[in-house]
């Protein structure tokens, strides 16, 4: 019996194309290399649980902030709104004052409204442009501190001075 032998003839492009997987081979077997040295002995991180280290905090919303936008859409019927900078040097003491307010066994809710937020930037005024009194949301320039009562979604008292601040909060 004789065996048959095949030959196996290859085209060139047959060979260009194996020429060009085992590049593309090559490359990604490079690539792979690099990228797991980097990991083991640059960045140090490649046999480290990331999950063990992980710290979790779970977000938290203070429903007693609002912002000016949103003053007047409040669920309670009556309620004062005080707003200030947060970055004033005595905001200590405007939260004291509210926290005085707040023991008190019939006191209103009292929100606040951060003005250094940048959602309110447009309603801070300068020195020669607070409002003295509410027209509207549109028109409101808010200083240092004010206090606004707000009744049934109206405002009713806009106040700019801490001692009749604190005189309406019976402090």
């Amino acid at each position: 019996m004789k065996k048959n032998k095949k030959m196996k003839f290859e085209t060139e492009e047959q060979k260009e194309i194996k020429k060009f997987i085992f590049v593309i081979l090559g490359l990604v077997i490079i690539i792979t290399g690099i990228y797991f040295f980097t990991r083991a002995f640059i960045t140090k991180d490649l046999f480290k649980n990331k999950n063990a280290n992980a710290e979790y905090t779970s977000g938290v919303i203070n429903y007693d902030v609002a912002i000016v936008g949103t003053m007047l859409n409040r669920p309670q019927e009556e309620y004062y709104v005080l707003a200030f900078n947060s970055e004033d040097t005595n905001v200590n003491y405007y939260n004291a004052l509210v926290s005085k307010y707040t023991a008190k066994e019939e006191s209103l809710k009292i929100y606040h409204i951060d003005l250094s937020n940048e959602l309110n930037k447009e309603y801070v005024a300068t020195d020669e442009n607070i409002s003295t009194k509410f027209d509207s949301i549109d028109n409101l320039k808010l200083g240092k501190i004010t206090l606004i009562k707000v009744k049934n979604q109206k405002v009713t008292k806009f106040i700019t001075n801490i001692d009749k601040i604190k005189e309406e909060l019976t402090i």
